[in-house]
């Protein structure tokens, strides 16, 4: 099976595989080990060392479409399935209409994986603006306000701007960090713990934090991305082994006709097949 993880922001060559064995530490341990990962960059956008620009609503539509592309592309690659790393899931729900391999979302997967390890859950997303507003609006979208806890988006205590290159460097600062906002989300009644930034789920994984006990509580803490990948590669076995039709191709998940493929894509200059590199 072979299963692309797209990445929202330029790499560049030198560093791909120094990525891909970082990021691999949030999902490799759980992934069969037949499973072959490829990790995609995004061909043109935003870059990752400026976080900020996310913050943008209009930059991160354009980098939306450019991760869109890279889907598209690794389906016409003969990818099995495909994953986003960011909490955000952005592309997903766009790319399911026009592909056909399953595509899942870290941001989606755990947070329904987490109303099946416990009652009620809270989110730690990244401190960057405008998280709350995002991060609340992909809660109401899956139907699972309900399942939160009472202010149950919590964030890390510093700017993820100013931290990022210091976790780097020693992620069990992330990891301690982390821990003291779940301790807080444990005593208000969370069950389960979502990290809601692909960043600081890597982080994690890479000091293996992936539980918290409190008064005699364990909690399981979950990395998005390790939930996404794991949700992608059971759902390719689902659908090859019961052929259930993976995403489901009802309304306006309904994949287009050629005619209309090259129509549309046409009428914004985009090529009607994608050019392999």
């Amino acid at each position: 099976m072979r299963l692309c993880l797209v990445h929202i922001t330029e790499l560049p060559q030198e560093f791909h595989d120094a990525w891909l064995g970082a990021v691999e530490q949030s999902f490799r341990k759980v992934l069969r080990p037949d499973t072959e990962v490829v990790l995609k960059p995004i061909r043109r956008g935003l870059k990752g060392d400026n976080v900020l620009d996310f913050d943008n609503p209009y930059f991160a539509f354009l980098d939306r479409r450019e991760i869109i592309e890279a889907f598209i592309e690794a389906d016409a690659e003969g990818f099995d399935a495909a994953s986003v790393h960011c909490f955000g899931d952005p592309g997903v729900k766009e790319a399911r209409a026009v592909v056909n391999m399953p595509i899942f979302g870290p941001g989606e997967s755990s947070l329904h994986f987490a109303c099946q390890l416990g009652r009620r859950f809270a989110i730690i997303a990244a401190n960057m603006p405008g998280q709350l507003g995002q991060v609340s609006e992909q809660v109401r979208q899956h139907g699972l306000e309900g399942r939160l806890i009472p202010n149950g988006i919590r964030f890390d205590k510093e700017p993820f701007a100013q931290v990022w290159e210091k976790w780097l460097g020693n992620p069990q600062l992330a990891a301690d960090a982390v821990a003291e906002i779940a301790e807080e989300c444990v005593a208000d009644g969370a069950d389960v713990i979502v990290l809601g930034c692909a960043g600081t789920s890597l982080l994690c994984s890479m000091v293996g934090f992936n539980q918290i006990s409190v008064s005699g509580q364990t909690v399981p803490i979950l990395d998005c991305v390790m939930v996404g990948m794991k949700t992608a590669e059971m759902a390719v076995d689902i659908k090859n082994g019961a052929g259930l039709p993976i995403p489901s191709r009802a309304r306006n998940y309904v994949l287009p006709s050629r005619d209309d493929w090259t129509r549309v894509r046409s009428a914004f200059g985009l090529p009607s097949r994608m050019e392999r590199p």
